[in-house]
């Protein structure tokens, strides 16, 4: 005779989205916090923001989330009260944007993500994670999440920069 499980099977499910959702969150950080130091594209992108500018993106329904602050060039994770803060409404859309399923701008756009703060850093951060999917992804996965897909110039030693720098940093 089998023993049942002790934790119920919907508990062990969201405990497994808030793992991953957690580790997606934190890779897209050091990519973000890596891209914004190499890339040209995603640096011009956030070079507009203020020194100190600290962004926190999370979950609605769940405590953690990323929190980075912008210390001159560099970002940096941080427990500073954020600047603007950017939530998805729900763990599965999150799941869907970290995970490559939904286009960041598409959520931002159907309201799927609440933002708290300035609406122009927002965008400015809507447009270097669109140009990091565009960077990372294979073009044939890049092309249905990005309204207007542009292939990258030197895409390849762009995104082995950002990828290598996380490796060895």
């Amino acid at each position: 005779m089998s023993r049942p499980l002790p934790v119920p099977l919907y508990s062990l499910t969201w405990r497994i989205k808030r793992l991953l959702l957690a580790v997606l969150l934190w890779g897209v950080g050091r990519t973000l916090a890596r891209a914004a130091r190499v890339d040209p594209v995603v640096h011009s992108e956030l070079r507009h923001l203020p020194d100190g500018f600290c962004l926190h993106l999370g979950t609605r329904g769940l405590r953690s989330g990323l929190t980075l602050e912008k210390q001159g060039e560099r970002w940096r994770a941080s427990r500073a009260t954020p600047t603007l803060t950017l939530t998805f409404k729900h763990p599965d859309v999150a799941l869907a944007v970290l995970g490559f399923r939904l286009g960041i701008n598409q959520s931002f756009c159907e309201g799927r993500v609440s933002v708290e703060g300035d609406l122009t850093a927002a965008m400015h951060l809507v447009r270097a994670l669109e140009t990091l999917e565009s960077l990372l992804l294979p073009a044939f996965l890049a092309r249905p999440l990005l309204r207007h897909y542009r292939a990258p110039q030197r895409k390849l030693q762009r995104a082995s920069s950002i990828c290598l720098g996380l490796l060895i940093s």
